[in-house]
C-alpha cells in the first residue's frame, strides 16, 4: 500500500479498542504510518496516551482492534519494536557502551555487525567519550540519550517514544530533539512520538496526529511540511503551532 506521500505503508492501525471493564478508554482507532516517516501525537492529559503505546508496543493486549507491520499483525518475537520510556532506563551495572548494545545482544546481532553499528551509533549520539563510563557518572541527557541509541541500533520496525525529553529543560531538550532528528534521517526509522508539547511536535514531525478525550479516538491530523532544522519563529511554524492549538484548547 502507498500514502499520499509516495512511500510505502508500514504501520497500520486498525479499528484499536482497550477497555478496562466498562471504562472504554482507546475506542476504534485507525492510522497508518509510512515507511521511514516521523509522526507526533498529541493529546490531553488522562486521554491515554500510555495506554495507547502501550497496546501499540503489544505490553498490554488490546480490546478489539490490532497493529500491523508490514502487513502481518505486529508480533514482538518477529518484529523489533522498540520503546523509549519517560524516565532514563539505563542498567547501572553495565557501561555507556554496554547499555547501548544490550538491544542487539537480545537480538543476538552477530558480533562483528554489532561491534560496527554499536561504534556507529555512539558516535551519531557522541557517546563515544563516555562510552566506559557507567549511568551513575554521566547526566541525565546523557542518560536519555543512551536510551534513544539504544533503540535506534537494533534497527526497529517500529520505534515508540513516550515524552522522552519531557522532564529536562527547554534549552537540553530542543538540543536532543535536533539529535533525534539526525539520528532518524541518518537510520530510517519509523517513529511514532508521543508528547504534550505542542511546540515539540511541530518542531520534529512530519505529521500529528490530535486524540480526544477518552473515550480516545483521532480528532484531527495536522502536516508539517517544514524541513529541517525549523525555526520557532518562521511564520509557517507558527501557523501549524496555533492550528494544533487551537484543535486542542476545545475540548
Amino acid at each position: 500500500m502507498v500514502v499520499d506521500s509516495g512511500r510505502t505503508t508500514k504501520i497500520e492501525v486498525k479499528d484499536l479498542t482497550k477497555r478496562f471493564g466498562n471504562l472504554v478508554v482507546l475506542d476504534k482507532i485507525n492510522f497508518h504510518v509510512a515507511e521511514g516517516e516521523f509522526l507526533a501525537i498529541v493529546g490531553p492529559t488522562g486521554c491515554g496516551k500510555t495506554t495507547f503505546l502501550n497496546c501499540l508496543s503489544k505490553l498490554i493486549p488490546t480490546s478489539g482492534g490490532d497493529i500491523f507491520i508490514d502487513g502481518d499483525v505486529a508480533n514482538p518475537r518477529k518484529h523489533n519494536i522498540s520503546f523509549v520510556f519517560q524516565e532514563p532506563t539505563c542498567m547501572p551495572w553495565r557501561t555507556v557502551r554496554q547499555n547501548v548494545a544490550y538491544g542487539m545482544e537480545v537480538k543476538k546481532f552477530p558480533r562483528e555487525k554489532l561491534n560496527q553499528k554499536l561504534e556507529s551509533i555512539l558516535k551519531l549520539v557522541g557517546l563515544t567519550d563516555t562510552a566506559d563510563l557507567y549511568p551513575n557518572q554521566v547526566s541525565a541527557s546523557m542518560m536519555q540519550r543512551i536510551a534513544v541509541a539504544r533503540a535506534f541500533a537494533v534497527n526497529p520496525d517500529l520505534l515508540l517514544m513516550d515524552e522522552p525529553y519531557g522532564q529536562l529543560d527547554v534549552k537540553l531538550r530542543f538540543y536532543l530533539e535536533d539529535e533525534l532528528i539526525k539520528l532518524w534521517k541518518t537510520l530510517k526509522s519509523t517513529v511514532i512520538f508521543v508528547t504534550h508539547n505542542i511546540e515539540e511536535a511541530v518542531y520534529v514531525a512530519e505529521r500529528i496526529l490530535v486524540l480526544s478525550n477518552k473515550p480516545t479516538g483521532i480528532k484531527a491530523e495536522v502536516q508539517v511540511d517544514l524541513p529541517h532544522p525549523r525555526s520557532m519563529i518562521d511564520p509557517e511554524f507558527v501557523t501549524i503551532r496555533k492550528q494544533v492549538t487551537e484543535l486542542i484548547r476545545w475540548w
